[in-house]
């Protein structure tokens, strides 16, 4: 729920229109684009919501899905936890280096891939394969204090974001109307990450590995799709009525 503000450029031209890219300047590929228009932030300038992009596209779903997947199918066949954990750090390395060939962003997958890494190194040194899941409970843990924090301190995680993301909203603060709605937004989120504290933690002190990793995936792209959806129709909402103001 997370970069540096990019160094000034000189003018440069705008491909389309008849025009052609200024000299040096790449073209946007399909794959970028799709990138672009991507994340809560993509949806949220939108008329219509698209769960697609919400979740990061196919790409998306693939890089957040695939090793925790393949760390489930291999430890449930081979009872083996260093084959599952090794196997599902190449597939995410895989994928991070496929970024960086294509030369896209690698910032999300170089998270997945520092999590899963460190998770792999806990399960293969205790034997136990729950710990592979323990970074991403201990992320759960640290993004609903976060969120609480927020709220506390009268300044909603949700409400610093979308003010970043959307210009519409940029004074949210001083709007007694926006804040309440992104005060909900934040408890929202925060409520999700108490959900997986509340199911997962529990699979996890008894050593339940494939549930744990199916609890995992069940709330992970599927429940974030729904509250970026409630939180698209509450910031939908909201402009609306300032509108009608």
């Amino acid at each position: 729920m997370s970069a540096a503000t990019p160094p000034p450029e000189g003018p440069r031209h705008r491909a389309g229109d008849g025009e052609r890219p200024a000299a040096g300047e790449a073209t946007a590929g399909p794959a970028e684009a799709a990138d672009r228009r991507s994340g809560l932030g993509g949806v949220l300038q939108r008329d219509e919501f698209s769960v697609r992009d919400a979740i990061g596209g196919p790409r998306g779903i693939v890089e957040s899905v695939l090793p925790t997947l393949l760390f489930i199918m291999l430890f449930v066949l081979t009872r083996s936890v260093p084959v599952a954990s090794v196997a599902a750090v190449v597939v995410v390395a895989v994928l991070f280096i496929a970024r960086l060939i294509q030369r896209q962003s690698p910032a999300t997958v170089l998270g997945g891939l520092i999590g899963v890494g460190l998770g792999a190194v806990l399960a293969i040194r205790s034997g136990d394969g729950t710990d592979f899941y323990a970074p991403g409970i201990a992320i759960n843990v640290i993004s609903l204090v976060v969120l609480l924090v927020s709220l506390i301190a009268r300044r909603p995680l949700i409400g610093l974001l979308v003010g970043a993301l959307d210009p519409r909203v940029e004074d949210w603060a001083s709007d007694p109307l926006a804040r309440r709605v992104y005060t909900r937004a934040t408890l929202l989120f925060a409520g999700l990450y108490l959900a997986k504290l509340v199911v997962q933690v529990p699979l996890l002190l008894t050593g339940h590995v494939a549930a744990l990793g199916v609890a995992k995936l069940a709330m992970g792209l599927p429940a974030f799709a729904v509250i970026a959806y409630l939180v698209w129709l509450m910031h939908r909402s909201l402009l609306a009525r300032r509108e009608g103001r």
